[in-house]
């Protein structure tokens, strides 16, 4: 059963960080179906350009969703009136990359303020402003079920978020919404980038992401974009919820990755 599709259609879209990469291709192709998308991040000249390529159906928060106040601006903005069908927890950051014995409390902080506490507060926010048969997705990583030397910070939070998804499917079992958890494989973004400069005495891992990037083997994020709108809108709903989705995983492809 896929309840209240149209439901989805017709509300709000919150996307976080909507600037660049996998949040700015999945506010692209939700908008493209007519979808009202409400694009959140922290650099507002990016978010100026996510919302030019849709003027009419992307609109832009700058927020800075770690901190109370930012999360709140998303309840209050003018494209949140009609209430929200699709959340999408996509914002998140890589620093610090440092061993764990090394690592600065104060960036430890910060680090999990975006990548955990930020994605279970606005959820908190959000719920009640959902439309029935609304859906969450928080965007994993297989950083959540890997541990990678000089990534403690980002495995361990990914592995939080996860666990948290894991609690809110069955604490939001009764309210007719659906949190849903996706794992958008290795994507050309500019964390990926990111990930290409540290150092390898650091993150001994390096080269396994060079060598992705040389052989042109990263995945795009409209590619990506493309799975999760599938995942949104056309995914049954207990599917949906079940299980972590893998874009890498071929027993899909054939639903939705048609060229």
């Amino acid at each position: 059963m896929n309840t209240n599709r149209e439901g989805r259609l017709q509300a709000t879209a919150l996307v976080t960080g909507a600037g660049t990469g996998i949040g700015r291709a999945l506010s692209f192709a939700l908008a493209n179906l007519g979808i009202n998308v409400l694009g959140v991040g922290r650099r507002e000249h990016l978010l100026q350009e996510t919302r030019d390529a849709f003027p009419d159906l992307i609109h832009i928060l700058v927020a800075d969703l770690a901190t109370e106040e930012g999360r709140r601006a998303v309840i209050a903005a003018e494209a949140a009136k009609n209430g929200f069908g699709l959340v999408v927890h996509n914002a998140a950051t890589l620093q610090p990359v440092a061993p764990l014995l090394e690592i600065d409390h104060q960036a430890w902080i910060e680090h999990m303020a975006i990548n955990v506490h930020a994605p279970l507060f606005l959820t908190q926010l959000v719920v009640p402003h959902m439309v029935r048969g609304g859906r969450i997705l928080n965007i994993s990583s297989g950083a959540a079920h890997n541990a990678y030397r000089g990534w403690g910070a980002y495995c361990t939070s990914k592995a939080a978020l996860h666990m948290i998804y894991q609690v809110l499917k069955e604490e939001l079992a009764d309210r007719e919404l659906m949190i849903g958890s996706a794992r958008p494989g290795v994507v050309d973004t500019p964390m990926q980038a990111e990930v290409r400069t540290a150092s390898p005495e650091i993150f001994p891992d390096l080269q396994r992401f060079l060598d992705l990037k040389d052989d042109g083997n990263l995945q795009t994020p409209a590619h990506v974009a493309k799975f999760l709108t599938w995942l949104l809108l056309d995914v049954d709903d207990e599917k949906f919820t079940h299980k972590e989705w893998d874009v890498r995983d071929a027993a899909h492809h054939e639903y939705w990755d048609r060229h």
